[in-house]
């Protein structure tokens, strides 16, 4: 599907981000997948700059401009800590005396190192949300953006080749989203769908977007059944956190002996929520739309995307038990970092960011009824 400008080279219509994205993964170039070690890396530096480059229409940044854009970019996404961020050029970005080619395939390498143990992690939670919802007749599964585009699109590649007939959307939702949730959704007219058959899909934490969500889809009727919401990490009692349940054997052996597998739990969601998104998204006039990240942001974004989706190609998906297994050497490797550099230096950075608890969380507020599958897990109705 063509993407439509908007004015500047580097503007689309929100609504064409995923066929966007899905285009430029299935069009790179077959031998930078073939390639092993160094020479893939550099055929992948310099496609995605080719691609960067024709999206944008803007000449190359200096090495230095390339840096000072990514900071600047990190910044704003507001998704790490100052700590987090230095962390983080300080593993990734190598020296600069090469060209930028050169460099950037190395940069590439570096992260990609360090966020490979957890594709399958990343793949698992977005099989398991398909496949809960398929048996749950959870027919439309919302997963918001941008946290969830990787997530959204393993579960379209996944959910297309088990024919389920489920209806995936992505959608961009905020804390100061205006409109219905349906026209925020995107979803079919109110006879068409009912909130028991939705399942809202996103990063996590807290919930505050999500919850807010969910209560509007059923605002006029409080007796059916809510949507569905599944976090990949939850600091919420009341939502499902899929790494919550996936490191639950280790909170019961570490946390006795003062180990706090929680910050393992905010660790893993930082890290999903701190991956480069390819596109950002801002005010135009009176809309939204698309832009085209900066040259380092684009690049480490598309080799992340296209990883992911050359796993899942290869296959299979992990099981829940191998899943479980991996959590583990994952968080052991996180709670042995500090003392062992071999694991700190393969750590993308090395702490969790701080947390805010929301004023509006309300837990004194905080009841039996959890939203599905959490309330499975707890039981719907008080014992």
């Amino acid at each position: 599907m063509p993407v439509t400008p908007i004015e500047d080279q580097r503007s689309f219509q929100i609504s064409e981000v995923t066929d966007w994205v899905t285009d430029l993964i299935e069009r790179r170039p077959r031998k930078a997948v073939r390639q092993l070690g160094a020479e893939r890396w550099r055929l992948m530096a310099r496609h995605w700059i080719r691609v960067w480059q024709n999206s944008t229409g803007e000449p190359l940044p200096s090495k230095l401009e390339t840096i000072e854009r990514f900071v600047t970019t990190m910044h704003a996404e507001g998704d790490l800590s100052q700590e987090q961020i230095d962390q983080m050029c300080q593993v990734i970005l190598g020296p600069s005396t090469e060209s930028l080619d050169l460099w950037l395939a190395d940069t590439i390498e570096r992260f990609m190192w360090r966020i490979r143990p957890w594709i399958p992690l990343w793949t698992s939670f977005a099989d398991w949300s398909v496949n809960w919802c398929m048996h749950r007749r959870r027919k439309q599964l919302v997963f918001l953006a941008r946290d969830m585009l990787s997530t959204y699109l393993t579960a379209r590649k996944l959910e297309g080749s088990s024919m389920s007939g489920l209806d995936l959307r992505v959608v961009h939702a905020c804390r100061n989203t205006q409109g219905a949730p349906r026209e925020v959704f995107g979803l079919p007219d109110p006879e068409d769908v009912s909130p028991e058959s939705v399942a809202l899909v996103d990063s996590g934490c807290y919930g505050t977007v999500i919850g807010q969500l969910a209560e509007e889809l059923t605002e006029e009727d409080a007796e059916s059944e809510k949507p569905a919401c599944i976090f990949y990490f939850s600091r919420n009692p009341r939502i499902f956190g899929f790494i919550n349940y996936l490191v639950g054997p280790a909170i019961l052996e570490e946390d006795i002996i003062g180990h706090d597998v929680a910050d393992f739990v905010i660790y893993a969601g930082d890290l999903l929520e701190a991956l480069p998104k390819p596109y950002r998204i801002v005010r135009q006039y009176d809309d939204f739309v698309a832009r085209t990240q900066d040259l380092l942001t684009f690049c480490l974004s598309m080799a992340t995307l296209s990883e992911i989706r050359d796993y899942v190609d290869a296959g299979p998906i992990i099981s829940i038990s191998q899943a479980q297994r991996r959590a583990r050497e994952l968080y052991d490797t996180y709670a042995n970092a500090e003392e062992n550099p071999v694991l700190g230096d393969s750590l993308l950075f090395g702490t969790p960011a701080p947390k805010c608890l929301p004023a509006s969380y309300g837990f004194n507020d905080v009841n039996y009824e959890s939203y599905a599958p959490q309330d499975e897990i707890f039981g719907p109705v008080p014992g």
